[in-house]
């Protein structure tokens, strides 16, 4: 050793400077050592914390992920319960569910059957739910475990006899609950839809906290959702529902009522009436007609030459003349809808009226009833109670204000009706708010006869059909006119029926030419005293298919309804 001395300093050297070196770099690490190695659990407390370290880090990488894979990957509609084309996905939801029930049930029925029974009833199946080869081609499934009922009459669907309008409308009540019928449908939750091939996620949730003041329906909302690459059949299954929604109303009218600021559909959509079943003196029927099917078709002729869009009626006369009947089969023939709006109901107020009328839905009539009974001060002469107190809420100012005003809409039609035109303010119906005027008024000998062969054509023997009804119409429009001339003299009106003459009778509805300052100069008082048509169509109700009897019940009843007026009269302690 001591003859080599380097070779042994230096190993000596080494060895010091790498113990040195280590035990000064890892000091921390040799003491967790040391410290993990003297408690177990504490080692194995920190390997669980690194281990969930790393699982919430990859749940929240994993989120993410899949969070950015939903957003270039998938497409979400979102469809609220106020939006219109919410009801038409509930109903073609219903739709593909009462199909895929109906032909569950039929594949049952036709399991036990022959070939030829099967197609039989296949067929039966396509008549029943009112199928096409279309509607066979894009067929839709619909997965759901959540579930809700839907109850129907089964006179909405057509029957496998192909059962015609008129043997519905004569099923009695048993008959039609013995029709009833129900559907399970999706309800809230999540459904899976198979359409035209390709899968859609459908969620509809209801809120539990959440109503819809108008209607007290809870707050609902859909939600689909489908890949990206196949979004473009979205807008086809929304074309879908909406027609499907408009063939469910096709030949029916709609009537909308107000409900807070919104117009909702007011029970269900009713039968077109067929406007030759409303008689009105000659011509009038195509006069108006005629008018509204112009403006229809002037809306750019109104743009170009600056002029408000806007048309208004003003239908007049007696009660029972056919004023509403006549505004709905007119709207039913030219495929509008009937917004009806009471300007006395309670919370309507000028600024709710504005917006109403700013918002009535497509393609509709707005009819405001008795116009003359929604502002009393202002229609009614003078020291007249109205009533319980109340105050409309509607002023005659915010009526006028919303008809033609600067806030009011365009591309609109208003109908008024009133017993007492000669009531109304001139500023109501002045022209620009009221374009035509047209008293309908007590039946005429024209519209007697009408009314008297459309009744009772078939009903008369064929061989001698023509000169029977000429004979019984001539007879009836006679007693008609002279009913109405006897019932105005003892009403104490004029051969008109417009005014009181100096000889009042019971109860003269009128006043008379001298104490009409109050009264509208534009506007006569309309015909009063006489027959009304609705009169008439009661008596023809009553004899259907004995048209003698109609007359002769229609001369002696009015002849026995004289004398006890006249015996009325000739009491001093009644009048």
């Amino acid at each position: 050793m001591d003859g080599n001395p380097g070779a042994s300093a230096i190993p000596t050297s080494q060895t010091s400077s790498s113990s040195s070196s280590s035990s000064s770099s890892t000091p921390s690490a040799f003491a967790l050592s040391n410290l993990g190695g003297s408690n177990q659990f504490l080692s194995a407390g920190l390997g669980l914390m690194i281990f969930g370290s790393f699982l919430a880090v990859s749940q929240r990488g994993i989120k993410k992920g899949a969070s950015l894979a939903q957003r270039r990957l998938l497409i979400s509609l979102e469809i609220p319960s106020k939006d219109k084309s919410h009801a038409w996905v509930l109903g073609w939801l219903g739709r593909q569910a009462s199909l895929q029930n109906a032909a569950a049930a039929a594949a049952r029925r036709q399991s036990l059957g022959s070939g030829k029974g099967k197609e039989k009833q296949q067929e039966s199946l396509s008549v029943l739910l009112g199928l096409n080869q279309k509607a066979h081609a894009s067929a839709t499934k619909v997965w759901s475990h959540e579930l809700s009922v839907e109850t129907s009459l089964g006179e909405i669907k057509k029957q496998a006899d192909q059962a015609t309008e008129s043997s519905k409308s004569s099923a009695t009540p048993q008959q039609r609950r013995d029709k009833m019928e129900f559907n399970l449908v999706p309800g809230p939750g999540s459904h899976w839809v198979r359409y035209r091939g390709c899968w859609i996620k459908l969620h509809r949730e209801r809120a539990t906290k959440m109503i819809d003041l108008s209607t007290g329906a809870p707050w609902e909302t859909l939600t689909l959702t489908t890949l990206r690459s196949t979004s473009h059949i979205l807008p086809s299954l929304l074309s879908e529902a909406k027609q499907l929604a408009q063939e469910s109303i096709e030949g029916k009218t709609i009537i909308y009522t107000a409900w807070g600021t919104e117009w909702k559909p007011f029970g269900k959509p009713r039968r077109v009436r067929d406007l030759s079943s409303v008689v009105l003196k000659d011509g009038q029927v195509e006069r108006i007609q005629g008018d509204v099917k112009a403006f229809l078709n002037r809306g750019e002729w109104y743009r170009q030459r600056g002029i408000p869009y806007r048309r208004g009626y003003l239908l007049y006369g007696a009660p029972g003349s056919g004023k509403s009947s006549f505004i709905t089969a007119l709207a039913g023939s030219l495929d509008l809808s009937i917004c009806l709006l009471n300007l006395s109901e309670r919370g309507l107020t000028d600024g709710k009226l504005t917006y109403l009328l700013s918002n009535l839905p497509d393609a509709s009539i707005l009819l405001l009833e008795d116009i003359d009974a929604a502002f009393p001060s202002r229609t009614r002469s003078g020291g007249e109670d109205v009533g319980d107190g109340f105050v409309p809420g509607v002023t005659f100012s915010g009526l006028l204000n919303a008809l033609d005003g600067v806030a009011s809409s365009e591309s609109r039609i208003v109908f008024m009706t009133t017993n007492h035109a000669e009531r109304l303010d001139p500023a109501l119906v002045r022209p620009g708010r009221v374009d035509l005027s047209l008293e309908l008024g007590d039946a005429d000998e024209h519209q007697v006869r009408l009314m008297f062969k459309k009744f009772y054509a078939e009903s008369v023997q064929e061989e001698n059909r023509n000169g029977r009804l000429t004979i019984l119409q001539d007879e009836l429009a006679t007693a008609v006119k002279q009913e109405t001339s006897k019932r105005r003299r003892l009403f104490g009106l004029d051969p008109t029926g417009r005014f009181a003459t100096t000889t009042h009778g019971p109860s003269s509805p009128v006043s008379t030419p001298s104490t009409s300052s109050n009264l509208n100069p534009t506007l006569l008082p309309a015909s009063k005293g006489g027959i009304s048509m609705a009169e008439l169509q009661g008596l023809f109700i009553r004899f259907p298919n004995h048209p003698e009897e109609a007359v002769k019940c229609f001369k002696h009843e009015n002849e026995a309804l004289r004398e006890q007026l006249a015996a009325v009269n000739a009491d001093p302690e009644r009048n």
